[in-house]
């Protein structure tokens, strides 16, 4: 029976093990009874048998229902396991629920970039060119100091410091050291800001510090102090005609007037010119170019005028329009704007000129005239009346400048020539003509003049024409009318290329015989010199032939480069660029062997020298030639009269 029960104590364990998930079915519960126990006082072996012959083997002394009981011993140890884990259990959520309450106690008190309360402050408007106050307040509320700490203020372009040297200010760094726990911080900041009226500014505040025991750098950001200019510290006036005649010479007048409250410094102005404005002077001079202007101090209320003048040029009815900015200068280019105080504009149309002017110079017709060096030079000044109106009683003045101006040589047929002031003047005294001028009629006046040869560098003579005339409007109103013409005559330089050659000169070492005799070889060392004049000139190239007769030896020496084509028989001298009034020299050497038929003749060594270069005032090409060098050399070398004639 034991075996069958055993049987089916196994197959229950079995069932209970594939069978996760249903219940645990009841198990019998046995009673203890009290019954008196005997318990053995010696082992047994598990073969049952004897220990020794004299003594018994005590039978089993457990009863049946204790035998059950045992054998229910692994449920319990079951159960303990389970206790055990739930034990666990609940250990771990009580340690989440403590570490989660000291969290949400405790976790305000952390080191963390949210406790550090950073705050700008100023006023939302401010008129431009004057002090900002400006207060940032740090305040750490972190369980620790925060040390290292730096404050970073990043300004609009444009501002400068409120102290004496009026510094530019981009980005400032302030080191603020340590900042307690709790402790509060405030840093007050001025500076002085710029910019045309209504503009929006912001400036930019962060601090950036580090915690005890940690050599990171951590950054906290303010919100922006954002501001308005609500007024310009410059205001500006444009006074200049609104209708011109093209080729007419205006005027525009530029008023700079302070509004700021504070006197003002280093103030930059600039222009815009359009195309067809032809700048001619300002007052005061720019500083760079022809459109910067730079106002060093501007005392509150103070005014400032700028007069450009200039002539526009265009067809009829156009328009143009010249811009003015003036602001701050940059701290690292003081000709850039860095802020911008006030824009203007000026508009002007083209009309319709009341007289067309046309200046004649040496037959050129575009006011412009190149001329050789003692030449006479023809003028003359062509006026039509344009208008539908008879003009009255015109004057016209020619102003002569330039440095070689000769008062001797100045000759107006009909005018007169005021030598103290360089003026030829026509008028109704000197040319009836000009009393009356009809509508479409012409007008010419003739002149002369001749530079003067004494002028050492860019001699030149500048002429500015100037006709005033009447007219009476539809209103029975008298109005004066001004015309203008502009012109230039410009005297070329005249370099001039000489050229001779010696024997045993110094240069190279020459042989042969002297005179040269026929079929027999001899060698000669050529020079040549460029003379400059009166302007700079460049790329001044020197080139001559060699006749057949003549070889090239390929001895060199002097400035430039030398060269010889063997094809062409051609010298070359690249001189390059040479300075007004200097020279420059270069020499070769060349070889001459005779033929009989030479004889009792002093044939050519170097044919004619020909120069070409750019005259850098004039930019034209100037030329100049030399006459060819025979084998007959100057009695100065010590060489009596016929040293070059070929003998036998």
């Amino acid at each position: 029976m034991g075996g069958i029960k055993d049987q089916d104590r196994i197959e229950e364990l079995r069932k209970r093990l594939y069978a996760r998930g249903k219940p645990t079915p009841k198990s019998d519960l046995h009673r203890l009874k009290d019954t008196p126990q005997s318990v053995p006082t010696s082992w047994r072996h598990k073969s049952d048998t004897p220990v020794s012959d004299n003594k018994k083997v005590h039978p089993d002394p457990l009863p049946s229902d204790q035998k059950n009981t045992l054998a229910m011993a692994p449920k319990k140890r079951k159960r303990s396991y389970r206790i055990k884990l739930l034990l666990v259990g609940i250990i771990v959520f009580v340690s989440a629920v403590s570490i989660s309450s000291a969290v949400l106690l405790f976790g305000n008190k952390s080191i963390s970039g949210e406790n550090i309360t950073l705050a700008v402050s100023g006023p939302f408007t401010i008129g431009g060119g004057e002090v900002l106050p400006i207060q940032v307040g740090i305040t750490n509320d972190n369980v620790v100091p925060i040390e290292s700490a730096t404050l970073i203020v990043e300004y609009p372009l444009g501002t400068k410091s409120a102290n004496e040297e009026r510094n530019e200010l981009f980005i400032e760094r302030l080191t603020l050291d340590t900042i307690e726990s709790g402790q509060t911080v405030n840093v007050p900041l001025r500076a002085i800001v710029f910019g045309e009226e209504n503009d929006e500014k912001e400036i930019k505040v962060s601090i950036e510090y580090r915690v005890q025991g940690s050599n990171a750098t951590f950054f906290k950001e303010a919100d922006p102090l954002r501001f308005k200019i609500n007024s310009s510290p410059i205001t500006l006036r444009i006074d200049s005609l609104k209708k011109v005649s093209s080729g007419q010479e205006t005027d525009i007048e530029l008023t700079i007037t302070s509004n700021a409250q504070n006197a003002l410094s280093e103030v930059l102005v600039q222009a815009e010119y359009p195309f067809g404005f032809d700048f001619t002077r300002a007052d005061p001079e720019p500083i760079r170019g022809q459109s910067t202007w730079l106002i060093t101090d501007l005392a509150p209320e103070e005014s400032q005028t700028i007069t450009i003048t200039g002539v526009v040029i265009g067809k009829e009815t156009d328009e143009y329009a010249i811009n003015f900015t003036i602001g701050v200068p940059g701290e690292r280019d003081n000709f850039s704007m860095a802020s911008v105080f006030a824009t203007a504009q000026t508009v002007f149309e083209i009309e319709q000129p009341f007289l067309d002017i046309q200046l004649e110079l040496a037959g050129s017709v575009n006011g412009e005239a190149v001329v050789e060096p003692g030449q006479q030079v023809g003028g003359a000044i062509v006026i039509r009346n344009t208008l539908e109106d008879t003009l009255y009683d015109i004057q016209v003045e020619v102003q002569l400048g330039g440095n070689a101006v000769s008062d001797l040589d100045v000759g107006p047929p009909n005018g007169f020539y005021d030598s103290l002031n360089n003026k030829i003047i026509w008028d109704v005294s000197n040319a009836p003509d000009l009393q009356e001028l009809f509508p479409g009629k012409k007008e010419r006046l003739s002149f002369s003049v001749k530079p003067s040869a004494t002028v050492q560098q860019t001699p030149q003579i500048t002429f500015d024409v100037n006709v005033k005339a009447r007219r009476v409007s539809e209103s029975a109103v008298t109005e004066e009318l001004v015309g203008t013409a502009q012109g230039i005559v410009k005297v070329a330089s005249q370099p001039k290329v000489l050229a001779d050659i010696g024997y045993n000169s110094g240069l190279f070492p020459d042989s042969g015989p002297v005179p040269p005799r026929a079929e027999q070889k001899t060698t000669y060392s050529a020079s040549f010199m460029i003379q400059n004049g009166s302007n700079d000139i460049s790329n001044a190239v020197v080139t001559a032939a060699l006749p057949p007769y003549v070889t090239w030896t390929g001895n060199t020496s002097g400035a430039g480069t030398i060269s010889y084509d063997e094809v062409r028989r051609v010298v070359t001298w690249a001189a390059g660029d040479i300075k007004a009034n200097a020279a420059t020299f270069a020499s070769f050497q060349v070889a001459i062997i005779p033929s009989k038929t030479q004889i009792d003749t002093t044939p050519v060594v170097i044919g004619e020298q020909r120069l070409k270069a750019t005259d850098l005032f004039t930019n034209t090409v100037v030329r100049s030639v030399s006459p060819a060098i025979t084998t007959e050399m100057s009695t100065e070398t010590g060489y009596e009269r016929g040293n070059g004639r070929i003998l036998e």
